[in-house]
Formats: structure tokens, sequence, C-alpha cells
């Protein structure tokens, strides 16, 4: 059991869904993935890092003849793994929605 009631909770509710034999899911995921690259940047996540990687980051952010956006590219990949792990990604967006209702 973890920490968060409601994270067991949700895993639990998830279980008895699986267990329906409902392989279809009525939650629409595409409007959140649309969501993922949309609307303004507000909240952060973090990230622990060496002191090498720290300093690494830096130097991509300010070095002119790197045509990267660093944290763009974080984004990025966070959306790809939203797309290749959906299920994670579905409960994700359900407890937000739960969340929201509060």
């Amino acid at each position: 059991m973890s920490e968060n009631p409601f994270n067991d909770a949700m895993d639990e509710a998830e279980g008895d869904a699986d267990d329906s034999g409902d392989t279809e899911s009525e939650f629409d995921l595409d409007r959140y993935y649309d969501a993922l690259d949309a609307g303004p940047k507000e909240k952060t996540i973090g990230i622990a890092v060496n002191e090498e990687m720290h300093a690494l980051y830096h130097e991509l952010q300010d070095a002119e003849e790197v045509e990267v956006d660093v944290s763009q590219s974080i984004r990025d990949h966070i959306e790809k793994l939203a797309h290749r792990h959906e299920q994670v990604f579905e409960r994700a967006m359900r407890k937000l929605e739960i969340e929201r209702e509060y």
C-alpha cells in the first residue's frame, strides 16, 4: 500500500474495470494528448541531476550554436512517453479530472 490513499483507490478502481472485460475505454484521451503541448506552461517538475549534467544543461541553454530548446526536448520526450504508455497516461488524466472536480 502506498502513502497516497487516492492513488490506491484509483488503482483498485482500474483493477475492477479490467476485470469487467471492457477492453475499450470510453475516456477521451485525444483531447488530453492535444493539451500536452498546448497552452501556457505554468507547472514545473523536478528532475534530479548530477553536477555535470546541470552544468551541461545550462551550457546548452546558453550556447548560440545549439539550435535545440532543451526544456522543449524534455517536454517532447514526456509526450512521446504518454503515447507509448497509454494506460499510465489515461490513469493520470482520470486522476486529473477527479482533482479538477474538487
